[in-house]
């Protein structure tokens, strides 16, 4: 179960969210170790860093099942075009 309150600020600007959430006993074991404010900055610095890993796995299968469709690029080709941009930009 998570329980999500709001603590606001005396002008009433929403700055975090407490929550109660579960652990397993190793990441218990690391987070115990840790004053009680850096136990919410590293949670918090997790979860940001897991979503943008995420994203990025996400963006990296959605790109792959692109390439799939697309068709083959031989390595002259390849070669050509990197010439043909270097010589364009060499004007």
């Amino acid at each position: 179960m998570l329980v999500c309150n709001r603590l606001h600020t005396s002008i009433g600007v929403n700055v975090s969210h407490r929550i109660n959430i579960m652990v397993d006993e190793p990441a218990w074991r690391i987070l115990e170790k840790l004053p009680r404010g850096e136990r919410s900055r590293a949670i918090n610095m997790a979860v940001i860093e897991w979503a943008r890993m995420r994203k990025r796995r996400d963006a990296a299968a959605r790109m792959n099942a692109l390439s799939d469709e697309l068709p083959a690029v031989t390595m002259e080709e390849v070669v050509r075009w990197i010439r043909e941009d270097r010589e364009r930009d060499a004007m």
